[in-house]
């Protein structure tokens, strides 16, 4: 908390400050209240944060962003975040400094939004798009902020309106895997980005690589310890998520025409080597209709995994562990470690409604079924949301 009693700090002298030059500090909200269920047909299912029981963490969430122009070349810009699915601690979700070059292009620094989707730099502004959240299965990553520098080019190419992006940082922070937080570090972390708009279109095309280095969970440490003490050390260190070069890659169409909405994406993930994350490539469609006040849409989506479970090759096939001399027992080592390999085969199909009922705010309900192909399992989420901006 030590990083965010600074950041308040700076910003109070930053009041003070522009208080002394007669500038002004822009302050804007979002908030998010909301809950659901799932039902799961299993024994103790969860999908997303939610169980058979009501849960209002993975939707509450209030954020705070401050701006202030400087000069007339520079402006900062930070934003606070407390979210029920993080325990409500209070984050720095951006802290940055923009220099404005000239009217086309600006250099920003400091804490960014990760540019990997079209509505990243609004992710937890639920009000600003149809759902409660993006669709899961594309917008499935664990962390959303990158910690460097940018470059944001505006032109113009007929009756085209085009944004050039291209950044260059490192993201040293913790992120949660199987319900534990873990250390995570992505060196050399940089991507390029292009946003065309013409009237009621919009089309993106993105590209990131990083070098990955993510803490395991206990106990796929625990996995990977015995591996190394039944004597496979080296498909245990091919295993671990250890300065793994991966690569994300992914296009995007937003349609709002009339009352209509149609929106697309396409993504793939690109692991490089495989460790205990696989690659896998995801996308969905959403088309939706506002009628008045309303905003009634489906969304279908699906991620599909590639992993490549040669790494295991060094296991011979039915190799058993005992206890003694090992601290548990396995009938199938092989078997086991290539269960911990992360696989994401889902399919989604969501039914929602929006209704925009006062200035700013909105109530959202949607029903979602969701198909796990890669434990046979299926569920039903039920959710809705009370969005807001101030």
């Amino acid at each position: 908390m030590k990083s965010i009693s600074r950041l308040l700090g700076g910003i109070l002298c930053a009041g003070l400050v522009t208080g002394t030059a007669q500038a002004d500090i822009n302050i804007n909200g979002f908030a998010s209240v909301g809950g659901g269920w799932y039902n799961g047909d299993t024994t103790g299912a969860t999908y997303g944060g939610y169980d058979q029981h009501f849960a209002a963490d993975p939707v509450n969430k209030l954020g705070l962003q401050f701006s202030s122009v400087v000069n007339d070349k520079i402006t900062a810009t930070g934003q606070l975040l407390a979210k029920g699915s993080k325990d409500y601690d209070i984050e720095a979700a951006w802290a940055y400094l923009s220099y404005a070059v000239n009217d086309d292009l600006d250099v920003r620094g400091g804490r960014l939004r990760a540019p990997f989707f079209p509505y990243s730099d609004f992710l937890d502004v639920g009000y600003a798009y149809p759902w409660i959240t993006p669709p899961g299965d594309v917008y499935r990553f664990i962390f959303d902020t990158v910690e460097g520098v940018d470059l944001l080019y505006r032109a113009e190419h007929g009756d085209w309106y085009a944004t050039y992006q291209a950044y260059f940082g490192r993201l040293t922070d913790e992120t949660r895997l199987a319900g534990e937080d873990v250390d995570m570090d992505l060196e050399n972390f940089s991507g390029v980005n292009v946003t065309l708009n013409r009237d009621w279109l919009t089309l993106r095309a993105s590209y990131n690589r990083a070098k990955v280095t993510i803490g395991s969970p206990s106990d796929a440490a625990d996995l990977l310890a015995l591996l190394d003490a039944a004597g496979f050390a080296e498909t245990a260190e091919k295993l671990e998520i250890d300065n793994e070069k991966a690569a994300f890659w992914g296009l995007g169409a937003l349609v709002d025409y009339d009352d209509w909405l149609f929106n697309t994406e396409y993504t793939e993930i690109d692991q490089g080597n495989q460790s205990l994350l696989s690659s896998d490539k995801a996308w969905y469609a959403m088309i939706g209709k506002r009628i008045d006040e309303f905003t009634v849409h489906f969304t279908y989506s699906m991620q599909e995994s590639d992993p490549d479970y040669d790494v295991l090759s060094g296991i011979p096939d039915g190799t058993a562990l005992t206890s003694p001399p090992f601290p548990v027992a396995i009938p199938d080592l092989k078997e086991t470690a290539r269960s911990a390999i992360s696989v994401g085969d889902t399919e989604t199909m969501t039914l929602g409604v929006r209704y925009d009922f006062a200035e700013a705010t909105s109530l959202k309900v949607e029903v979602s079924e969701i198909e796990n192909n890669a434990t046979d399992t299926d569920g039903t989420l039920v959710a809705f949301a009370i969005d807001t901006v101030f």
